[in-house]
This record gives structure tokens, sequence and C-alpha cells, in this order.
């Protein structure tokens, strides 16, 4: 049987809102939370991909907060091996709409809570590194003044 590995970029996009951050988590149409993510296509960048595909699942226009990216590892089906790099964003504009092909409900969540709800324990342990990553770099602090 011959392996294939595929390749997927996404982003764990968080706002600050009513002194508490929050995240926006997708579920996907077979029922699974997760965060938004998709393929590469062609020539993009990993950061492209990210875009587009967010833009693309949620509506949601976003800009990245550098320093973050996570590769996250895992086997979908027998023979299929896939590698995620998810990076961390902030919404800028958009309008909120899930893209019915694929997702079936989009929610902001408190981060707390999001690790608590996601499917997988590679995307909980993903949200854990993203809050790590926030409170190491005064994230919110930033998130806070915009």
């Amino acid at each position: 049987m011959t392996e294939t590995v595929e390749k997927s970029c996404g982003a764990v996009v968080v706002r600050f809102e009513d002194h508490r951050l929050y995240t926006l988590v997708v579920r996907q149409n077979d029922g699974h939370w997760g965060f938004p993510k998709g393929h590469v296509e062609h020539s993009e960048t990993e950061q492209e991909t990210a875009y587009r595909e967010v833009k693309e699942e949620t509506g949601v226009e976003i800009e990245f907060i550098d320093g973050f990216n996570e590769q996250t590892h895992y086997c979908p089906r027998e023979g299929v091996y896939k590698d995620v790099s998810y990076f961390l964003a902030r919404p800028i504009g958009g309008k909120e709409k899930a893209q019915k092909e694929e997702i079936r409900e989009l929610k902001w969540m408190p981060l707390v809570e999001a690790v608590a709800a996601l499917t997988f324990d590679n995307d909980a342990s993903l949200l854990r590194h993203v809050i790590r990553y926030i409170k190491d770099n005064d994230i919110e602090s930033y998130l806070e003044s915009l």
C-alpha cells in the first residue's frame, strides 16, 4: 500500500472581547470541532493557504500575529498522513459565514471552553500552546489595545 502525505495550513483566530479572549472554532460537517484549515494549493505559501482557508471556511479576514507557527500530525485514514501548519491570527474584517460544503457551524468560544470542546487531542494541545504563547508574549494586552 502506498502512503500519502497531505499538507494543510490553518489558523487559530483569537479576539479580545468583554475582558476575555475568544477563539474561532468550526464544526465540520462530520460533526467534529476544530480550527479552520485546508490543503495547500499550487505555489501558495503556508500563510497564504491559512489566510485563504480561514476566509473560505468562515468568511473572516485575518491578520497574522508574528512568531507563532506550530505543526500537528495525524492519520485521518489508513495510508494517509496529514501535516498541518497552524498560525496565530486575529480577525480584521469580513462577514462570518460558514462554508456549507465543509462547515456546519462556527462559534467564538472562550479559550478554556474551546480546549474542552475540541474533538481531537492534537487540537486541544495546539490551543494550550497558543494560550501559553499568548501569556508568555503579552499578546492579550496587544489584542486588548486594538
